[in-house]
């Protein structure tokens, strides 16, 4: 599965209709919700995604503004909030913080799903039932057939996401078999190929802080609940907008460059959320954006038939690329000298050539993770990962 994400320029006729939907399915959201909490904190019941669809008839016909709308989209209302209690009770079984469902306003509902039909894509129009037509910016061909069709309101304006599902395609091996990438902060990644340069770090957040505090500022200068402050509220989330739409495109043009050179890709499995407790780096490693990156490489694997390896990530730094000897280096020392062979490297490029040497150790074919402290190895085709956007 891909998702295709364009631009839509509605009407304010055609806005006010999805405003209106989104306000009415965030309380139908909020509803579904209540009901199975209340129905378990009373009587010990747990209410399931049918239990609830079958009530939505009843529903329509007292509430007319819900008869309006597609019922497959109230339907996947339904179906948002069966996901998020299989998810909680999925993290309170592997022994991970819970987070219970919480309920959301509307500023935080922000999209509608048409699940299977009432939706048709002609020319440079977007036929949505019970809607009306809408206009679409195609920047590019859509590959494949579309399965699902959202509608989502962004900062800048309204977006439709197609998934759609591809057919196989044939695809040709990479120039070169295998390559090491250490992701850093000092270079955004470094590979084991010495013929690769270091890969700079674009750090859009740093660049764009200024500007972002400036918003921040205006926005606390302003009457809650006023236009201004609203008006205000907007032009943040624009600016913090561009700058994850600046990060993620150059995680996907650097992702497509390995994949598009290399057969094999090594990686660390970093446990990001424990490095950012860090508070010294925190700001710079969310800014680098590491965990999206390597997410965006598995899914460019996938699409190119090429193999992605993590590996654990103990003493990739420390350990010489050449003799293999550990060598206790601090963190500042970016120039790796061995005291055994007497090599010197930068000390990134060592861990990148530790990290591609640390792969070849997974047995050929291997496609299962093994235990904790070993390489793991994920084969792109058994990755089943959500449609990333591009």
């Amino acid at each position: 599965m891909k998702a295709y994400k364009y631009k839509l320029k509605p009407s304010a006729k055609i806005i006010a209709i999805f405003e209106s939907w989104l306000a009415i399915l965030c309380e139908l959201y909020n509803a579904a919700l209540q009901e199975r909490r209340d129905a378990y904190k009373i009587n010990h019941l747990s209410i399931d995604y049918p239990a609830q669809a079958k009530q939505l008839p009843e529903i329509k016909a007292e509430r007319g503004d819900l008869a309006r709308i597609h019922s497959q989209v109230a339907q996947n209302v339904l179906k948002r909030v069966a996901f998020a209690f299989d998810n909680f009770f999925r993290r309170v079984k592997e022994g991970q913080k819970p987070g219970y469902p919480r309920f959301r306003s509307r500023s935080r509902y922000n999209s509608f799903t048409y699940s299977q039909s009432g939706f048709s894509l002609k020319s440079n129009k977007l036929h949505l039932s019970k809607i009306g037509k809408v206009k679409i910016h195609l920047s590019r061909p859509i590959e494949g057939e579309i399965k699902t069709c959202a509608i989502k309101r962004e900062a800048d304006g309204w977006y439709a996401i197609f998934a759609v599902e591809n057919s196989k395609k044939e695809v040709a091996l990479a120039p070169k078999e295998s390559v090491g990438v250490d992701v850093g902060i000092e270079s955004f990644a470094t590979l084991s190929d010495d013929e690769a340069a270091p890969i700079e770090n674009p750090q859009y957040f740093r660049r764009a802080e200024g500007d972002l505090k400036r918003a921040g500022r205006q926005v606390s200068r302003r009457v809650k609940g006023s236009k201004r402050r609203k008006k205000a509220v907007r032009l943040l989330a624009k600016k913090h907008l561009k700058v994850k739409r600046q990060r993620r495109d150059f995680h996907f043009k650097e992702a497509r460059k390995l994949v598009s050179q290399y057969q094999s890709i090594k990686v660390e499995d970093l446990n990001i959320k424990v490095m950012v407790k860090n508070h010294h780096l925190a700001k710079s490693i969310s800014d680098a954006g590491w965990g999206q990156f390597i997410m965006i490489v598995v899914f460019k694997a996938e699409e190119a038939g090429r193999t992605v390896i993590k590996v654990n990530p103990s003493y990739t730094s420390q350990d010489c690329s050449s003799c293999g000897h550990r060598n206790q280096i601090r963190l500042a020392t970016r120039i790796y000298r061995c005291s055994r062979c007497d090599l010197v490297i930068h000390r990134d490029r060592n861990g990148a050539k530790r990290i591609e040497q640390k792969g070849r150790a997974v047995p050929s074919g291997s496609r299962r993770g093994v235990a904790c402290g070993e390489p793991r190895t994920y084969q792109a085709a058994d990755l089943e990962s959500p449609a990333i956007t591009r």
